[in-house]
């Protein structure tokens, strides 16, 4: 599955992620949008799920808006994608 991964949450995970998620991040393509960027990722579903797990401490409470919108981008993200490949929808 190939997902956008906001910057924001990239550079949190570089500082935070486990071993796996780090990896996946440097194999990345780096995509600039504007004054921020996304890495694209294509890895399987879990791993998206992982990276929108660990990145959770800058949405929690506390966050600015930016990282609630970051987390809330790439979740929205990830369920889409579920979405479009879960037969018979």
């Amino acid at each position: 599955m190939t997902l956008d991964l906001p910057g924001l949450l990239a550079d949190h995970l570089r500082a935070v992620g486990d071993d796996t998620i780090r990896k996946v991040l440097i194999r990345g393509r780096i995509i600039r949008r504007g004054k921020g960027y996304s890495i694209r990722l294509t890895v399987p579903p879990e791993l998206h799920h992982a990276a929108l797990h660990q990145s959770a401490a800058p949405a929690a409470e506390g966050a600015g808006p930016t990282e609630h919108k970051a987390h809330r981008v790439h979740a929205t993200r990830i369920t889409a994608a579920q979405q479009h490949r879960t037969p018979g929808r």
